[in-house]
């Protein structure tokens, strides 16, 4: 497993359509929303759109 070893304590973990999902925690003070698309039954494909406060020209 890739995360195997791996300091996860700063992450938040969300939970979503069975899948296990460590949000960082600079994403979470830089992103206003975060939307997760989740899709397949044997292969899982995540779609990730991230909405930033000050929109996507913002360098912060």
């Amino acid at each position: 497993m890739h995360l195997k070893g791996k300091n996860l304590a700063p992450y938040r973990v969300v939970r979503q359509d069975g899948v296990k999902i460590h949000v960082a925690p600079n994403l979470m003070g830089y992103a206003q929303s975060v939307q997760l698309d989740v899709r397949g039954s044997v292969r899982k494909k995540i779609d990730i759109d991230i909405h930033h406060e000050h929109g996507p020209g913002c360098n912060h």
